[in-house]
């Protein structure tokens, strides 16, 4: 089973984000996702950037997967995916929109989490516009990945670390957090690596937010379970970029691939990884999302 690292999710100032791939190239990972999916006013890394981090990755060994905006709604963010599709790269679509492209079907061809394929006949279809892999929706219970992996011959990813991304909006909340519409951007996101934190009113923690998207306060961990996801032929685990401890996070997820350490010990060592909050597993197991992770033997 592979190994992948998604795209980032955050805003970073471009340095960090540049410092990042040079690690991500030495990262024990089978594939990289680059690409801005949240917001076409993020400044992290320009088309250029992405041309030559990529050329960059792909010397290193890896599989370079460019990644759209997960909404798009205008020319300009139409420009964006236009740009990605003219770089020599296959594509993650993270809106319909990018099928209807002439130069995507000149590309290998990828689904991303923000596209609801949560069934066999919406795989089926996706797989008809040449789609080689699919990355589930966050909310599949492993029963329903299960069934999904075994009635379809396409790849599979599963997203298995990180603060899962819950909605977009085509307002910016984090703007508004400070006064701001989003046509006021001051790109506050920058000052908050791995989202702005909403607590509740005795104080714990509920969403991130995070520009125009929410995500899960608590970070989604399957460490757990990757003996049992290699069993329902799942084809690679996603690791979601944070501003720290992501190249541990991949080491804790290749040893427990390698049958190098238990669960419980991947646990341990994952819980000092979180930017803050608690991991949990909640709809892998049928149950809320924001669930505590369920204890695993060994």
């Amino acid at each position: 089973m592979e190994l992948t690292l998604g795209p980032i999710l955050f805003e970073w100032k471009r340095g960090d984000v540049l410092r990042f791939y040079e690690e991500a190239a030495r990262m024990d990972v089978n594939t990289v996702y680059l690409g801005e999916v949240v917001c076409d006013k993020k400044r992290g890394l320009s088309l250029d950037d992405i041309k030559e981090t990529a050329a960059m990755l792909t010397e290193a060994g890896k599989k370079v997967v460019l990644s759209s905006l997960a909404v798009i709604s205008n020319e300009r963010e139409l420009d964006m995916a236009r740009g990605l599709l003219s770089l020599p790269y296959a594509i993650e679509a993270n809106d319909m929109s990018v099928f209807n492209m002439t130069a995507a079907n000149e590309r290998e061809l990828y689904c991303g989490p923000h596209i609801t394929s949560y069934n066999v006949p919406s795989m089926e279809f996706l797989s008809s516009l040449g789609v080689k892999r699919v990355t589930f929706p966050v909310e599949l219970s492993a029963e329903s990945v299960s069934y999904n992996v075994k009635h379809t011959s396409m790849e599979t990813e599963v997203f298995a670390w990180g603060r899962v991304p819950l909605a977009f909006s085509w307002r910016c909340y984090t703007s508004r957090s400070h006064g701001l519409s989003k046509t006021e951007c001051q790109h506050n996101c920058v000052d908050y690596p791995d989202g702005l934190m909403i607590r509740t009113m005795d104080g714990k923690p509920i969403f991130t937010i995070n520009g125009t998207s929410i995500l899960s306060a608590a970070t989604l961990s399957l460490a757990g379970m990757t003996e049992e996801l290699g069993a329902m032929g799942v084809s690679a685990l996603r690791i979601s970029p944070q501003s720290e401890g992501t190249a541990e996070v991949v080491k804790v997820f290749r040893e427990r691939l390698n049958g190098e350490s238990t669960a419980t010990e991947a646990e341990k060592r994952l819980e000092k990884l979180c930017s803050e909050g608690s991991l949990c597993s909640g709809w892998y197991h049928g149950g809320a999302g924001m669930a505590p992770l369920i204890p695993q033997s060994g």
